[in-house]
């Protein structure tokens, strides 16, 4: 304060206006926040909005489900069990040039498979059966027919090369663009959360403004009355002053209600309840931050390397062409190689016929090839191999598209950080001016050649024109959040941004 004096009434003015006057914005604020015992760093509270917001989890959750998508498409290889048993029996006439006969027997089977799918797209079997018969019109003893052997089928022309893992590769690349659908719903979140950050912070210096108000009003009321029982001042000077009193307790009350509404707000980032924390928010890191000065080329950079949006554009191409790809190979014939391999062996017990196949002397193989041709060109992959192309044609126009769109953010992003801090300078200057003038008119005020309404009027727009300073100041640290969310490094920047989780996470 550079008021001169040596007047008591002079002095207390000095004393409780300083408070006020001295830093853009008060540093009394403490006071307010004596009852809130959890006070943590911006940092702190963005790290616990992404461990605990449930809409960051419930987007987390698409993503590990997109996990187990990809071990369902990977399925596919997972070998087969088969096995049965049957029993059963037939009696028939049978006819020949020797006469009719009746034919009497059971007959009973065991098989069983191991059938796999292999990454070359070949399915490979491997199976065991042994059959018994029995004539009962002849009272012949059972017979006993066993078989081992492999079958492979290779496909050549469709569903083969990389046909084979096409749609665990189109698996991958959803889940790609879950996990940055997911960093998506992280930044916006977090975004969200350390503005409302701000908006604690200066409804916490609004209150305190406006307590110093009350303080310096209630001063300048008790001065008026001593001032009015001496007969120095007029008695409506005190009700000028009673009513500026008023006025500013009405104010000041309305700011602790704006105060808790900003708390609250931060709890519901954390879904927290107010029984359970009380919040206070440490920005004294992010205050002191040197001004921030941006270049369009350098955000552009950042964009295309860390932007959501952007990177889920190129996945997207990535799986379409993948899809593209596919759907070129379906149009080939139907080409599959066919080959067998097997022992036989007949006894008169399982265990004989089970010995006479491993001697390997009884043995059956086929080699051959299937092919299947659409009789009319086949319509259905033709359209789907259409319907990729198109596919793959939107995904490029949508990346060029949010090309545009980051690069008209940036753009609008920067310059709203450095109009923000023009308009910052201009309001500190504004609060400075006042700050004189109210100091002139309390010297005035001293001197008899004033009265409280001016000195309450000018007071009143000091406080204006700090809350103005304030506001402004918010809106530059909300400006430098929005930049960063366009270039996608805010995430980075409180040490919360995730990596992609493997599909064996």
């Amino acid at each position: 304060m550079y008021l001169r004096g040596n007047i008591k009434t002079f002095i207390i003015y000095g004393l409780v206006i300083g408070a006020l006057i001295l830093s853009p914005f008060p540093g009394n604020a403490e006071k307010i926040s004596e009852e809130m015992t959890n006070e943590m760093t911006l940092r702190e509270f963005i790290r616990q909005v992404v461990t605990k917001n449930e809409n960051i989890l419930a987007q987390y959750l698409d993503f590990k489900i997109s996990k187990e998508e990809i071990k369902i498409e990977k399925s596919v290889f997972e070998p087969q069990f088969l096995t049965g048993y049957q029993r059963g029996g037939q009696k028939i006439l049978e006819k020949s040039i020797f006469g009719e006969s009746e034919l009497n027997e059971l007959t009973g089977g065991f098989q069983t498979t191991l059938e796999s799918k292999v990454p070359t797209g070949a399915v490979v079997k491997l199976g065991y059966n042994i059959e018994t018969t029995q004539n009962l019109t002849l009272d012949e003893e059972n017979q006993y027919e066993s078989f081992m052997g492999v079958e492979i089928t290779q496909p050549l022309l469709k569903g083969s090369g990389k046909a084979v893992n096409a749609f665990i590769k189109a698996a991958e690349a959803n889940s790609d663009n879950a996990f940055q659908l997911y960093r998506k719903k992280m930044l916006e979140i977090v975004l969200n959360a350390a503005a409302t950050c701000w908006d604690y912070y200066a409804a916490r210096e609004k209150l305190a403004i406006r307590k110093d108000s009350v303080k310096i009003t209630e001063q300048i009321l008790k001065d008026n009355k001593e001032r009015a029982k001496l007969g120095k001042m007029a008695k409506t000077e005190i009700l000028e002053a009673q009513a500026g009193l008023a006025k500013r307790k009405s104010i000041e009350t309305k700011a602790k209600q704006d105060l808790l509404t900003a708390v609250n707000n931060m709890r519901s980032y954390i879904s927290s309840l107010e029984v359970e924390t009380k919040i206070n928010i440490n920005l004294n890191e992010q205050i002191n931050e040197d001004a921030y000065k941006p270049d369009l080329n350098s955000s552009m950079q950042k964009a295309f390397h860390f932007r959501p949006e952007y990177l889920s554009a190129k996945i997207k191409i990535e799986k379409e062409n993948i899809l593209v790809g596919y759907a070129k190979n379906q149009r080939w014939p139907q080409l599959d190689l066919k080959a067998s391999y097997g022992l036989n062996g007949w006894g008169d017990s399982a265990e004989n016929s089970w010995d006479n196949m491993a001697y390997g002397d009884y043995q059956t193989w086929t080699v051959g090839a299937v092919l299947t041709i659409p009789l009319f060109g086949g319509k259905k992959t033709k359209s789907e191999l259409s319907s990729a192309i198109y596919h793959k044609r939107q995904a490029l126009l949508e990346l060029k598209s949010i090309e545009v769109e980051i690069a008209n953010m940036a753009h609008t992003a920067i310059q709203n950080v450095y109009s923000t801090l023009e308009q910052l300078k201009n309001y500190t200057n504004v609060r400075e001016l006042n700050q004189r003038l109210l100091e002139v008119e309390l010297a005035m005020l001293e001197a008899g050649r004033s009265n409280s309404r001016v000195v309450l009027d000018k007071e009143e727009d000091l406080i204006e024109a700090k809350e103005a300073e304030l506001e402004s100041f918010i809106e530059n640290k909300k400006a430098i959040l929005v930049l960063e969310t366009t270039e996608g490094v805010l995430l980075r920047k409180y040490d919360v941004d995730v990596k992609p989780v493997t599909a064996t996470n």
